[in-house]
């Protein structure tokens, strides 16, 4: 008899070897529940140990059918999907992944500032039509002596920091569970998000969608960018309220915006940003890379493993349940996730 059970319930991946690999190794069954509908796979869920999934959302009427379930698991940075709140109630770990793609996603973003900053987008759709602008209609200006704004400073801000350090620019930050040395130590100067708004050139998104960040960006925030500003998400599309950002461009109060993720997902075909003449738009595409994908699938795996086997997760979304488990104080995580148990500390939730 396994030790444990697991239910991947989606996924979408043509191999996932690995995973059965290494919870078979741990003593654990897999089921691939990835062929069937939602609701017959999650009934499936309902004796499991632990729950792999990607995409679908997880409401608190599905936790409250789970047994014996001690995390549920997703594919990917953050948990947005996900009850959360239902799930700490539940006493089950939400985990994910917050390691596996930060290369990926910082030279994704380094790329779109660097496109809308040298206009390469709108250049290449001026070629396409048959023009030649030697004398530039649409200024340019030098990248050195700009400044950074990084909203968001875990380890994506961190890394984009470290590409850009040796650029010649300012840069700042603004995260308010951030490690203030861990900020001075890459010579980035940390401020409020106004402030980071009105003194930058490009902004670059990288907070976790929380009931905090939603629509952290909006008509507000647009009011204090510079007229020159850009705007750059690989974060989560509802950081940025859509229908602000539209009016902020047509209007020129910041100049460009460059998207890898949307409120509404797949982009729209009718989508007006698919055509916005001063938007940069890629498909959800920042972390993938052959590598990053098998890194998904593999620390996935091993976090379950590790759990169901009696150890406690590297990365949850709700450590307080830990609390719950009597084992708070056992909980060593990772320096580059500490920021979660600093925000459950600051929002001092009531223990379940």
């Amino acid at each position: 008899m396994p030790k444990f059970r697991v239910v991947l319930v989606e996924h979408g991946y043509a191999n996932i070897s690995v995973e059965r690999s290494l919870i078979e190794e741990a003593g654990g069954e897999l089921i691939d529940a990835n062929h069937l509908p939602t609701t017959e796979a999650w009934a499936l869920c309902e004796t499991a140990d632990a729950v792999l999934f990607r995409r679908i959302p997880i409401t608190a009427e599905m936790i409250g059918r789970l047994r014996q379930c001690k995390i549920i698991m997703r594919y990917g940075i953050g948990t947005d999907n996900v009850d959360v709140e239902a799930a700490t109630q539940a006493k089950i770990i939400v985990g994910h992944v917050p390691t596996y793609c930060i290369d990926e996603v910082s030279s994704h973003a380094i790329a779109l500032v660097l496109t809308c900053a040298r206009k390469v987008a709108l250049t290449q759709k001026k070629m396409e039509s048959g023009r030649w602008d030697v004398h530039r209609e649409d200024p340019v200006y030098r990248v050195a002596g700009r400044t950074l704004g990084l909203v968001g400073f875990g380890n994506l801000g961190q890394a984009v920091a470290r590409k850009f350090s040796g650029w010649s620019l300012t840069i700042l930050a603004a995260d308010p569970y951030v490690d203030p040395q861990r900020v001075t130590e890459l010579g980035v100067k940390l401020v409020g998000l106004e402030n980071l708004c009105r003194e930058s050139d490009y902004i670059s998104l990288h907070c976790p969608l929380l009931p905090e960040t939603r629509h952290l960006i909006g008509a507000k925030q647009f009011t204090w960018m510079k007229p020159e500003a850009i705007l750059v998400n690989t974060a989560r599309g509802p950081v940025v309220d859509t229908q602000a950002l539209l009016a902020a461009l047509d209007s020129r109060k910041i100049d460009q915006a460059a998207l890898d993720v949307f409120e509404e997902e797949p982009l729209p075909k009718d989508s007006p940003f698919r055509r916005h003449p001063r938007m940069v738009v890629t498909d959800h595409m920042a972390w993938y890379s052959e590598e990053s994908q098998r890194d998904l699938q593999r620390h996935a795996a091993e976090e379950i493993a590790r759990v169901c086997s009696g150890g406690l997760p590297r990365s949850l979304m709700n450590p307080e349940v830990l609390r719950a488990w009597g084992r708070w104080k056992e909980w060593n995580p990772p320096e580059n996730v500490k920021w979660q148990l600093r925000r459950a500390e600051q929002l001092a939730r009531p223990v379940p």
